[in-house]
């Protein structure tokens, strides 16, 4: 289901740059289809995040001790910050290079996710005390 989201999600951010019909500028255009790109980049890196986050060493550690709720509330909250911050991790040439490659769209996704998690993990566990 996931893949299936995330493929159409970026089709869209494809299509999105063709769909003008030349009334607007190319500023305009060019926002949208970043603005898609970007949306397209949080879903998949929230989706990523909610699987890898497993295999944090801080959050095993610490999810031993919480309620079915707590877990699913602050591994919300990580992800969320996660998302956030992936349009902080990359460039516009690999945000288009991975509208068009799954392999570099994967690749990037990971590296988002591995740059930004354990700090998100620190920050939601620094404000739940």
């Amino acid at each position: 289901m996931n893949k299936y989201f995330l493929s159409a999600a970026f089709l869209t951010l494809g299509l999105a740059g063709c769909a003008t019909d030349g009334s607007m500028n190319t500023n305009t255009a060019s926002s949208t289809t970043e603005q898609l790109g970007m949306a397209a980049l949080k879903v998949a890196v929230n989706a990523k995040c909610v699987n890898e986050i497993n295999t944090i060493p801080a959050w095993q550690t610490a999810s031993k001790l919480m309620t079915t709720e707590q877990k699913q509330n602050i591994q919300t909250e990580v992800c969320g910050c996660v998302s956030e911050k992936a349009p902080y991790s990359v460039t516009a040439a690999d945000l288009a290079n991975a509208t068009f490659d799954p392999n570099a769209r994967a690749t990037m996704v990971g590296q988002v996710v591995s740059k930004t998690v354990t700090a998100c993990v620190n920050e939601a566990f620094s404000s739940s005390k």
